[in-house]
């Protein structure tokens, strides 16, 4: 439904809804998906709901994720918060619990939440308490341009940190950047220190920090070490520094434009390279290189298992002040079908169990490689939430921060780890 047809179907609405008798209400809803198709498969389901609903006028405001982030912290404090509004649950969503921004809506979604992926619906509850739910699973590992390892001579993937290295000194030596990155935005950069983190520490390590506050182990400054391993071999574009995750001149356009062979990124990332090749509107047509995925290589010596993953969930939570329709809403959002849509048109892996199958739908250039994707999810033996969302947004910014620190060469593996912990609060 066009816009046009959109801002009717409102109009018509509300007079439905004042001949009726039914109160007219407005549902304001904040997501991040600025890219098709998620971006119009939101509209659409959007549209459709007003269809069926039509009281109910959904209000949508669409921002980039960095925008998002410094947008609705000062919406919280000012108490104007949205009615529905993009979380990846953790610690940042206990701060907005405990500052009273979001609500309880257990019982609201209770009909629905045991057809979703139960650690990701974890993620969305606080004390026995459901404040949201996810529509998006997430798994981090490589993205890799197949074409361009074969042009370097490289057949197989690495499976070892040492093994990673070698690769992207043989793409190197074919004059080939390795890997984009975007270090200006700071979290894709803290893909590479967290996963490094949970390979060398494993669950244990991972589960014990958090439960200490204190990164300041020795997982954590090995963590330190390969990275700034990993940064003396000079593998990124160039301007990595500044570079943002989603531009032309950032992480995704540089792999969209094949001017790097490998991404660090979770599941969106191919939607991301096919909106900066300009195929948003083709959801059929395939990229120019082929596309293929790993995971994160084992460290040696580490105590994290190769099956062990990092990722989260995308979701949203309620606004304390919403109006009810609006966890009805969100129920709607998640049923199958329309988690099977967004799965087919390859928007990303649904968190609705009955959806996932349709992973294999998508068009036939991401279908194969999206269910390697998912394949991995389901192995995975531990799943260690984002960083910067696990723990509070204060703590999680530390974290990025110090890894942009660490990516420019600017403090030690060990001041890093020192400098997080004391933002923690641990000892």
């Amino acid at each position: 439904m066009g816009a046009t047809a959109a801002c009717l179907t409102a109009a018509l609405g509300g007079g439905m809804a004042a001949a009726s008798g039914e109160e007219e209400v407005t549902i304001t809803w904040w997501h991040i998906t600025n890219n098709d198709p998620g971006m119009t498969d939101w509209q659409n389901m959007a549209d459709a709901y007003m269809a069926e609903h039509p009281n109910v006028t959904i209000d949508i405001t669409v921002m980039e994720n960095e925008a998002f982030k410094a947008a609705i912290q000062p919406a919280i404090q000012a108490g104007d918060v949205p009615d529905l509004f993009q979380s990846w649950g953790g610690g940042v969503l206990l701060d907005q619990v405990e500052a009273g921004a979001v609500q309880d809506i257990t019982e609201a979604v209770a009909p629905i939440i045991d057809t979703l992926n139960p650690g990701a619906t974890s993620l969305y509850n606080v004390d026995g308490v459901q404040y949201g739910l996810p529509f998006n699973t997430s798994m981090v590992g490589f993205w890799y341009n197949v074409d361009l390892f074969e042009q370097a001579g490289i057949t197989e993937t690495p499976t070892t940190w040492a093994e990673l290295l070698e690769v992207i000194q043989t793409l190197k030596d074919a004059g080939i950047t390795p890997i984009a990155v975007g270090a200006g935005d700071k979290w894709p950069a803290h893909f590479w220190y967290s996963y490094l983190m949970v390979r060398l520490g494993g669950a244990d390590v991972m589960n014990q920090i958090a439960a200490d506050n204190n990164f300041d182990v020795p997982a954590v400054v090995q963590a330190g070490v390969h990275v700034a391993e990993l940064v003396a071999l000079e593998p990124f574009q160039p301007g990595f520094l500044a570079a943002p995750w989603d531009a032309p001149d950032g992480e995704s356009g540089a792999m969209a434009s094949q001017s790097a062979a490998m991404d660090l990124m979770g599941q969106w990332a191919l939607g991301a390279f096919r909106n900066q090749a300009g195929l948003a509107d083709s959801p059929d047509e395939p990229l120019p290189f082929r596309i293929g995925w790993f995971p994160f290589p084992e460290v040696e010596g580490g105590a994290g298992l190769p099956t062990d993953g990092f990722g989260g969930a995308d979701g949203f939570v309620v606004g304390a002040d919403a109006p009810p329709e609006t966890a009805d809403f969100l129920t709607f959002l998640l049923n199958t079908e329309n988690q099977r849509t967004w799965a087919t048109s390859g928007s990303g892996i649904p968190a609705n169990i009955e959806a996932t199958a349709a992973i294999t739908e998508t068009p036939a250039a991401d279908g194969p490689v999206m269910a390697t994707v998912l394949e991995a999810l389901n192995a995975a033996t531990f799943h260690q939430q984002f960083l910067d969302q696990f723990y509070t947004a204060e703590v999680g910014a530390a974290v990025n921060d110090q890894t942009a620190l660490l990516f420019a060469g600017e403090t030690s593996p060990e001041e890093a780890a020192a400098a997080i912990t004391a933002v923690a609060g641990g000892s």
